[in-house]
């Protein structure tokens, strides 16, 4: 069985893989969102890429904060 890690879960693509993966229970998927996962921090990542042994990670983390982007 193929393991997906899915990173940005709570968003609108994240909501989307969520609601196809019901369609392919030969596929382990976990979903992640920021309350879970940083990714802009290396201890957090390394945690949960410890945790499991993942096939592909999607990631669908994003900056939704459009006018901020271009001064953060």
């Amino acid at each position: 069985m193929k393991s997906i890690l899915v990173i940005g879960a709570a968003g609108q693509l994240g909501s989307e893989l969520r609601y196809l993966s019901i369609r392919h229970p030969e596929m382990s998927f976990r979903f992640t969102d920021q309350d879970e996962l940083d990714i802009t921090d290396q201890a957090s990542i390394a945690l949960i890429m410890g945790s499991d042994s993942f096939n592909y990670c999607i990631n669908c983390a994003a900056y939704t904060a459009v006018d901020k982007a271009e001064t953060e």
